[in-house]
């Protein structure tokens, strides 16, 4: 009788023991995470500016874009977006109008504040990340990360008015298999895809049908 009671004791023990290296194991897995605060530098664009005057707004959403991967089946990334983003767009958008304004005012808020400043002739883009999304090594069978950016492009008249909306996608990939770490892996294919961005456009921003016909009109 104590010898078998002993041996329940034993059982239980155990049991609690694997129950317990489990719950470790399963804590220590679900831990494992890389963090990356997006960095890069840009070049400006070398294109035939737009006769335009135009200013840029960006909302807190973009400014403190911060994603999270939240697929149990994936490896968590937490991945700081906001800082990049304002320094890809203050770089490319002054480029791309002979008047460019350092002044954040909301085209929706704010239209008078808008007009009063700068009158008739003038345009606010509004630049807004729809997507972002990557692909990890392992399943792209390779040693290199991918990443695709979506952006729903708007410029705003001064009076508030939706002049043109429109969607514009880019691509990125780790250029090289060799980088130290994870993160900068990863860091390198945000980079390529702002890049990607910006040839995209600098090409096309002034075909776009709406701008294009308001440029025409309003070309001083």
């Amino acid at each position: 009788m104590a010898k078998l009671q002993h041996l329940q004791l034993t059982k239980k023990r155990l049991r609690r023991f694997c129950i317990g290296l489990g719950l470790a194991l399963l804590s220590l897995i679900h831990g494992c995470s890389n963090s990356l605060i997006a960095t890069g530098s840009f070049p400006t664009p070398l294109v035939q500016p737009l006769n335009a005057s135009a200013s840029a707004f960006y909302s807190e959403e973009l400014r403190s874009h911060h994603y999270i991967e939240e697929h149990k089946d994936r490896r968590k990334w937490e991945i700081a977006t906001g800082n990049i983003q304002v320094q890809f767009f203050d770089t490319l958008l002054p480029s791309l109008f002979k008047q460019w304004q350092q002044a954040a005012i909301d085209p929706l808020a704010d239209p008078t504040t808008l007009q009063h400043q700068f009158g008739d002739k003038h345009l606010v883009i509004r630049p807004a990340l729809n997507d972002f999304q990557y692909s990890l090594p392992r399943e792209t069978r390779s040693k290199v990360f991918e990443v695709w950016l979506k952006y729903n492009m708007q410029v705003y008249k001064s009076d508030g008015e939706l002049l043109a909306d429109w969607i514009v996608t880019a691509y990125g990939k780790t250029p090289s298999a060799f980088l130290k770490s994870d993160e900068a892996a990863m860091n390198a294919a945000i980079q390529v895809a702002f890049r990607d961005l910006g040839a995209n456009l600098s090409i096309n921003f002034s075909e776009i049908p709406e701008l294009k016909q308001w440029l025409e009109l309003n070309d001083a």
